[in-house]
């Protein structure tokens, strides 16, 4: 076997390095994938394990994966032997690491050579911020449309700048779309995620349940724990679009996780009195991205019904940008 190409960060040596675990899911990503590890392969950190795990491919990912596995020391190959989906291949990813720090790469995207040091840093700085709290830290990232070989957009990540959110108003940012201020909000996304593996520990991993939003519904956890969600403000991440080959994404698949979420904490949302809200709030968004709407200002108005206005007067002013919350 081959070791990776040696790469030297300020002539630091290996031993100065905390030892971070690079976990990458694939499903039938056999286009995308090696480009997806070879990125990771790339970084400019000097300690890192690189873990795959195949969620069942039906493609020829897993002899791509293997292939590459035997040539580089740095990868560790795990295969499902029936199609578990994605939080489960994350959950594998948590139990099989022995980093310090955990970070996701997504099997169709790309992450900068400095992704890892720059999040390193920017967790050590938030923690040097808020002491004794769980950093979660992401990154901005650049999306480039299917066909189109340049950046079209850039999607700006939550907690980006201070004042960092943290605690209840993420979980409420979350399941109502509000967005207090001064908070600095923007986008989640597992693809951009690196934290502590032990802040993940600490919740018990991703819920299985969710096929979609997994990360959603661990965010909400950690937030009980009076979390910090931090990013780098710069592109980590660039990001293809890509067909999708699970049906997660497709027909009524997104809102029937949407409300999944909502009911698994609707002991908080009625603590608050606003577990019907919330319920509404997320047809909300479902039918803004259908381009329903009717049904949207119907969800908006019933939502009104049950909550404060002063809650949902900011949500209705952007029911127009509803989509800015991601959830790859």
């Amino acid at each position: 076997m081959n070791a990776r190409p040696e790469n030297n960060i300020g002539g630091m040596p290996v031993g100065e390095f905390p030892l971070i675990s690079i976990g990458i899911t694939c499903y039938n990503a056999a286009d995308t994938i090696e480009r997806a590890i070879r990125s990771a392969l790339s970084q400019r950190w000097q300690n890192f394990e690189i873990v795959v795990v195949d969620d069942c491919s039906s493609d020829e990912s897993p002899e791509l994966i293997k292939g590459l596995a035997d040539q580089y020391d740095e990868i560790r190959f795990i295969q499902h032997t029936v199609n578990r989906g994605f939080p489960a291949a994350l959950n594998t990813i948590c139990s099989n690491s022995f980093g310090e720090f955990l970070v996701f790469f997504d099997d169709d995207d790309e992450s900068d050579p400095d992704r890892l040091k720059a999040q390193y840093n920017r967790i050590l700085v938030a923690e040097a911020s808020y002491p004794g709290k769980p950093i979660l830290c992401y990154s901005n990232r650049n999306i480039i449309e299917l066909g189109d070989t340049q950046t079209d957009q850039v999607t700006y990540a939550i907690g980006r700048e201070a004042p960092e959110p943290h605690g209840q108003v993420v979980a409420d940012f979350l399941l109502l779309l509000t967005e207090p201020n001064p908070y600095v909000w923007g986008q989640f996304g597992s693809c951009t995620l690196m934290t502590r593996r032990q802040v993940l520990l600490d919740v018990e991993y991703f819920d299985e349940r969710f096929r979609r939003m997994a990360e959603w519904d661990m965010a909400i956890r950690v937030c009980k724990n009076d979390a910090y969600f931090v990013a780098v403000n710069r592109p980590l991440v660039t990001q293809y679009k890509t067909l999708g080959v699970d049906g997660e994404k497709s027909g009524k698949t997104p809102l029937k996780y949407a409300l999944l979420l909502r009911k698994k904490h609707s002991k908080y949302l009625k603590n608050k009195r606003l577990y019907l809200s919330s319920l509404a709030m997320a047809r909300v968004r479902f039918y803004y991205s259908q381009g329903d709407k009717f049904k949207m200002r119907f969800y908006i108005f019933v939502a009104l019904i049950f909550s404060p206005l002063q809650l949902l007067i900011p949500v209705i002013k952007k029911s127009r940008s509803a989509k800015r919350i991601g959830d790859k």
